[in-house]
């Protein structure tokens, strides 16, 4: 199919703010104009496939994904070490995804029952909650079984986790999240702003507090929920800590 020029350029401008921003509201002037006509949103999505991106349409907002594979807009680990010179190894990356998936797991138990404000987690939450993640799995993994079914590398990332030191509930609150490279809560703040930057989080640095946004809701539903690899995953964590906690439980 050909486009005229008009078309080409409402695509190009659109393409690039949605690289620029990550997220566009369908009301945003360069979204509007695009959608008004097919053919326009037709050349987005082939200069977004050109990219290897695509663009996702919640029906709310226009989220522009970058594929892992093929795209110039694709990070490696080399360019995510680059960026956030924290992460030194690629193990540090791989229990920052655990860490990741721990707060997608929260939050994607009852989505139609979001509360924009209200629903959130604490650093401390997540690191309770990845601790003992780590605290079940190395016990299933002492012949190594339980990493190779789930492809998860629990030694090297419980080895990682358990070299970090924790603050204590004082020292949480007076310190700042990005301080403390060799902390669990700096890792996690790391994988936090992984999210900020896609603009699915809010970050409240004072309150120590992340707050999903609505984005970060439309990208599980229209995203997340088609991949098979998160829904195994996000199911073992679930069922890992509902155990756990039924163990406190039990002991109690």
């Amino acid at each position: 199919m050909s486009y005229s020029l008009e078309q080409v350029q409402q695509a190009s401008r659109l393409f690039f703010e949605l690289l620029r921003k990550k997220v566009l509201p369908l009301d945003d002037p360069a979204a509007a104009e695009c959608l008004q006509d097919t053919a326009s949103y037709d050349a987005l999505q082939y200069v977004a496939r050109e990219a290897g991106c695509r663009v996702m349409n919640s029906g709310h907002r226009l989220h522009l994904l970058v594929n892992p594979l093929g795209s110039v807009f694709a990070t490696n680990f080399t360019q995510l070490k680059n960026k956030y010179s924290r992460i030194e190894r690629k193990t540090h990356l791989h229990t920052i995804n655990i860490i990741i998936l721990v707060f997608l797991a929260e939050m994607d138990q009852d989505e139609t029952n979001f509360k924009p404000g209200q629903d959130s987690m604490s650093y401390i939450q997540i690191a309770d909650q990845v601790s003992s993640l780590f605290s079940a799995w190395i016990q299933m993994d002492e012949d190594g079984r339980f990493s190779r079914q789930w492809q998860l590398d629990i030694q090297a990332m419980h080895k990682v986790w358990s070299s970090l030191y924790m603050q204590t509930k004082s020292q949480e609150e007076s310190d700042l999240l990005s301080r403390g490279a060799n902390s669990r809560i700096g890792l996690i703040h790391e994988g936090m702003k992984l999210l900020e930057e896609e603009k699915l989080v809010f970050i409240s640095e004072q309150e120590k507090r992340i707050f999903p946004r609505e984005e970060l809701y439309e990208r599980m539903r229209y995203l997340y929920h088609d991949v098979d690899r998160y829904q195994e995953l996000r199911g073992l964590i679930g069922r890992t800590l509902a155990e756990k906690e039924g163990e406190v439980y039990a002991a109690d």
